[in-house]
């Protein structure tokens, strides 16, 4: 008859239990004085950043103005919206230096931003329009890279400034156009697209992707605050992109082509360094 093997039973003594309990307690202890001794001889001024928060683009929507007015003016009629980047401090004195002063280069890999342009409906609505009508996902999206200089500043303790310019390549893309009083002799209206008749004639295809996208250059100037591995970081970034465009308006009637419109961004974010 088969018989069930018995199962292997270890006898331990109080003695070897309080042995095996010293000697963890032991390791755990080499172990937090590790973290902290590398934690206390890692220099502050740290090399890579990740920086998640928000944007606020251009400036509110002035009623007195008309649409192109307003673009042109760098009021795009959006809301808070939000921004994510990534990157990498380049120091001279290296990432493990251990003076007060850094300074190298500041090359922000990628700064992305996402705004939706939602302020029209109220505009149109306080305009009196007769009729009123705004297509298209209503978004504007960023993206650039950004290098320039950085000083860094460790004062006191671990915490940590770092002040930089930088120089911003910026590709931008808005889905919106915004229409009033169509066919009326008020008629107003507005797309970063150019979808005049001119151009369809001479086969100008408005919704291909290169003809949707624009490119321009921007400057930045931003602070960041940080004890270690934590802080808050503030950009102001502001310059031009060349975009098509679309629009009516009663005082010049209709216009259209490519030209430079203007914008600013502000960005208030978490940074995370390491």
């Amino acid at each position: 008859m088969y018989e069930r093997p018995q199962k292997l039973r270890i006898s331990t003594s109080p003695l070897t239990l309080q042995i095996m309990k010293i000697k963890l307690l032991l390791a755990v202890i080499l172990l937090l004085v590790t973290v902290q001794l590398n934690a206390q001889e890692r220099s502050a001024f740290r090399a890579g950043y990740l920086r998640l928060g928000i944007n606020d683009l251009g400036d509110a929507l002035d009623q007195g103005m008309s649409p192109i007015r307003n673009i042109f003016d760098s009021r795009y009629g959006a809301s808070r919206g939000l921004a994510l980047a990534f990157g990498r401090n380049y120091y001279i004195g290296g990432k493990d230096h251990k003076g007060i002063i850094n300074v190298g280069l500041d090359w922000t890999m990628l700064s992305v931003n996402y705004n939706k342009l939602d302020k029209w409906q109220q505009y149109g609505d306080n305009s009196g329009a007769q009729t009123l009508a705004i297509g298209g996902k209503k978004i504007a999206l960023s993206a650039s890279t950004k290098l320039g200089p950085v000083i860094s500043l460790n004062f006191i303790e671990k915490i940590v400034i770092d002040a930089r310019f930088q120089f911003a390549p910026t590709l931008r893309f808005f889905d919106f156009d915004y229409s009033e009083n169509q066919g009326l002799a008020s008629e107003r209206y507005f797309s970063f697209t150019n979808n005049s008749k001119e151009a369809r004639d001479a086969g100008f295809n408005a919704e291909s992707i290169k003809n949707r996208v624009s490119f321009g250059l921007a400057s930045s100037f931003g602070l960041t605050l940080r004890r270690n591995a934590l802080g808050l970081s503030a950009d102001y970034i502001s310059g031009d992109v060349k975009n098509f465009y679309d629009a009516i308006n009663p005082n010049f009637g209709h216009a259209d082509g490519k030209d430079r419109i203007p914008f600013h961004n502000v960005q208030l974010a978490l940074n995370l360094t390491f």
